[in-house]
């Protein structure tokens, strides 16, 4: 008996803690959510000024072992962008919802029930609320939320969340969408600055018909994303993305067309003492269109030696033009954005960075072509001088480039074969044929000595340093080259013309060579 009053003590003891830890912890969260909304907002008007949302929340009941509230996405009418009709993201009226559901810490009730006895400042479920705006989303899902979300929130402010989006399956006239759904997994520090990020989906299928009455599908299988974040020391987000979809197919009544299988897409940025350094890779596994196989390919460029101060000054710079052209309500175009680097390009080079393409490549069952290309910049004492021309700048500004192209024959042949076939050829004639053009383009590039002809493969050999070149072994000043393919190294008529740094002397013919 004495045992059973101890034991019933000591459960009223630890429920009476936890009940006041519970309502101490929903006092934290309550302040915890201003923190988050201000810090959103932030986020928001840096990243996409355009947007001119804003986050802000109402409702909030405070329980004693949970509270609800809600988040609301709205217009900000002090937004710059708020009177931009065609760039806003909503309406003077619209509201996008989440309604929040809290189970307070220490030992949120719904981790309970999974057997997770890590203290938590709570456990949040989300899930969209329908409103006027998306009615039709909400149309499609039969009423249910579109997705859903439940977050674990650290009493460091940490976030750990799994998002679920629904199946989807519409029909519309003669169109149909069918989604597996998608799962997102996602860890966000604190300061929401640092990001790991895992998301999937099995399958997206879009099927119409076209003009012709004949029914095309699209289809996305085995989707998958894969992302870190973390800031780096010149303000400029570090880290690695991997997006990868197992097959990319497109049918024509039933019979295939096209198939890609195994794309995928990486990058990576990552920073020294004083340079970022960034590489892109681009990769899939196979090509085939109606049954052919085409081969498969990759790409590989990377970065080094970026200075990061000055990466840093040209991303405020680039980010300030594109506010201000918010403001004024007019686009950010890519003209813009070329004149934004041309005036940060001496600033960019500083650091003398490297840029590396290796390797361009296509392969199928009868070998690999592969292009490799390496340039080293540097900066230079035109960074001085008054509006130089874009193109005697880029000269001043590359101190080498190596490059080298292999084409195997045998490859080549089988690539222009396939193509042959496609287009009704026989076997035979599409054999021919392919033979034919690739001997005629081995025999061009030869006579005009931008290839050779080397152990049964096209290739080509070209180095360029102190404003010279070596194209396979041929000497050749860069006018001589440049006017190879009829252009010229001279300023353009309305070009400021530009004293550059004294070069080596040597003899130039005042007429290129005949090739």
């Amino acid at each position: 008996m004495k045992k059973s009053l101890v034991a019933i003590g000591i459960m009223a003891i630890v429920g009476s803690a936890w009940t006041a830890a519970s309502w101490y912890t929903g006092k934290l969260i309550e302040q915890h959510i201003e923190q988050v909304v201000a810090e959103s907002n932030l986020l928001l008007k840096k990243n996409i000024p355009e947007a001119g949302i804003k986050l802000s929340y109402q409702d909030y009941q405070r329980g004693l072992f949970s509270s609800n509230f809600r988040y609301v996405f709205q217009l900000d009418t002090n937004s710059s962008n708020a009177n931009n009709a065609d760039e806003k993201w909503l309406g003077k009226d619209d509201k996008i919802i989440f309604i929040e559901t809290i189970d307070h810490g220490p030992f949120p009730l719904a981790q309970l029930k999974q057997f997770n006895f890590i203290p938590s400042m709570a456990l949040v479920h989300s899930e969209l609320e329908n409103s006027p705006v998306i009615k039709e989303l909400f149309e499609i899902t039969k009423g249910q939320s579109p997705l859903n979300a439940v977050s674990r929130f650290s009493y460091r402010g940490d976030i750990s969340s799994t998002l679920n989006i629904i199946p989807i399956e519409s029909q519309q006239n003669t169109a149909t969408l069918r989604f597996s759904g998608a799962t997102i997994n996602a860890d966000v520090s604190q300061d929401l600055r640092n990001l790991v990020l895992n998301a999937k989906s099995d399958s997206l299928v879009f099927t119409s018909k076209d003009q012709h009455n004949q029914l095309e599908q699209y289809s996305l299988q085995g989707l998958a994303l894969k992302i870190t974040h973390h800031p780096g020391k010149f303000d400029i987000g570090m880290g690695d993305q991997q997006f990868t979809i197992k097959q990319i197919a497109f049918d024509t009544d039933g019979k295939n067309i096209t198939t890609l299988d195994g794309f995928s897409l990486n990058t990576s940025l990552g920073e020294s003492d004083k340079n970022l350094n960034g590489k892109l890779s681009y990769s899939l596994d196979a090509l085939k269109i109606k049954g052919h196989d085409f081969g498969s390919g990759q790409l590989v460029l990377s970065l080094d030696r970026l200075d990061g101060e000055a990466t840093k000054k040209f991303v405020e710079a680039y980010n300030q033009e594109a506010l201000q052209a918010l403001q004024q309500g007019e686009d950010f175009e890519a003209q813009q954005l070329s004149e934004i680097l041309f005036a940060q390009l001496p600033t960019l080079l500083k650091g003398n960075p490297i840029l590396n393409i290796s390797p361009l490549s296509w392969k199928n069952s009868k070998g690999e072509s592969t292009l490799n290309i390496n340039v080293e910049l540097m900066d230079t004492d035109l960074a001085t001088a008054n509006t130089p021309s874009s193109t005697a700048f880029l000269a001043h500004s590359i101190k080498k480039v190596d490059a080298t192209l292999t084409i195997p024959l045998a490859m080549a042949t089988d690539l222009t074969m396939q193509t042959a076939l496609l287009e009704g050829y026989s076997p035979e004639e599409s054999q021919k044929l392919a033979e034919q053009q690739v001997q005629g383009l081995a025999a061009m590039g030869k006579m005009f000595k931008l290839t050779t002809n080397t152990d049964d493969a096209i290739s080509s050999r070209f180095h360029y340093a102190d404003n010279k070149i070596d194209l396979n072994d041929r000497k050749l000043s860069l006018q001589e080259f440049m006017a190879l393919f009829g252009l010229s190294s001279e300023p353009e008529e309305n070009e400021e013309a530009v004293d550059y740094p004294p070069e080596p002397t040597e003899s130039t013919p005042a007429t290129p060579q005949t090739p």
